[in-house]
């Protein structure tokens, strides 16, 4: 079969299985962005996609039980832990649990789980890697530029940890949130050992899902053999996002060396789009499906690839039986 062909024919099974975007975002928000909850509820519509909305400002949860209810598209919330909600924050967990209760009546056992990502732009890992910067001016262009922060606000770094290694009181507080509220708990911007004694706490603790927030971010950049434990921790993921190629110049090869080394059970395959110069979605994720492919194909069978874009996504965001977890 010609390759694009090949590429035809699974992203046509992708969609008919359900593509899942489990990291997307949407404005308005502090930079421009290209959708907003009804332009996007409409691309996704239209391929009965399941997608994660993401702010680094304020909480999606109220938006994706509108677009739910009102919508009818499969968008589940979440809420990043910056400085917009009070940092590592219990209380921000359970406050965007409320707004994700796709009745007005309150709780419903409809209600899809929601994600709760750790600091990203405020992160101490994020914050240092870039000098102190925060917003990537970068995301207005997509890449192509070094690093100058759209943001001249003074703020200070949100560390889960302190110099000794030894996780803040503040961050045990909220794992102990996403345990309460059932949440899926994503790592975010945190720094590499960061990432790993988190996983290590989180599990301990009883979260039931984690998602590794793309590994391969620079202030994160984790190692394979780092990946290869974490994929071994259970109901962990490894979520690798199509902008850490295009903003961050990550070669697409460093994707497909991981997924080979850590096997594909448990690897997610996202966008992280939303950036107003960034693909139309789910036009990035074939994309992402183009690049890589390829670069798999002699080890990853094709029911593995498509899983990466749909059923191990539902499963990482608590939509299938957790069971096999």
């Amino acid at each position: 079969m010609p390759p694009e062909d090949r590429i035809e024919a699974l992203w046509t099974r992708i969609l008919d299985q359900g593509l899942v975007d489990t990291h997307f975002h949407i404005g308005p928000e502090f930079v421009p962005r290209k959708y907003d909850v009804l332009t996007l509820a409409e691309a996704a519509k239209s391929v009965n996609a399941t997608m994660v909305l993401k702010c680094h400002t304020w909480p999606t949860t109220p938006l994706a039980a509108l677009a739910r209810s009102e919508f009818e598209v499969d968008f589940l919330g979440s809420v990043v832990l910056n400085h917009g909600v009070g940092g590592l924050n219990p209380h921000a967990v359970t406050a965007a649990a409320t707004g994700n209760h796709t009745s007005l009546r309150g709780a419903s056992a409809e209600d899809p789980p929601m994600v709760v990502w750790m600091p990203t732009v405020h992160a101490g890992a994020h914050m240092r890697f870039h000098g102190g910067g925060t917003f990537d001016a970068r995301w207005l262009g997509c890449g192509g530029e070094e690093f100058e922060s759209l943001s001249d606000e003074e703020v200070e770094p949100i560390e889960a940890f302190d110099d000794r290694g030894v996780p803040r009181p503040e961050l045990l507080d909220v794992v102990e949130a996403i345990v309460k509220t059932g949440c899926t708990l994503a790592t975010g911007h945190l720094g590499p050992q960061e990432t790993m004694d988190l996983v290590d706490i989180a599990v301990d603790r009883g979260v039931k899902r984690i998602v590794v927030t793309h590994p391969h971010y620079p202030c994160t950049d984790l190692s394979d053999e780092q990946l290869v434990r974490l994929a071994g921790r259970p109901g962990v993921w490894l979520e690798h996002c199509m902008a850490i190629h295009t903003l961050e110049s990550v070669p697409i090869e460093r994707f497909a060396a991981s997924i080979k080394a850590t096997g594909p059970d448990r690897v997610l395959l996202a966008s992280d789009f939303g950036q107003v110069h960034s693909e139309s979605f789910p036009d990035g994720n074939r994309t992402l499906l183009a690049k890589l492919v390829p670069l798999i194909e002699d080890e990853i069978e094709d029911d593995a690839i498509v899983a990466m874009f749909t059923s191990n996504c539902r499963r990482a965001l608590g939509l299938a039986d957790a069971g096999d977890q």
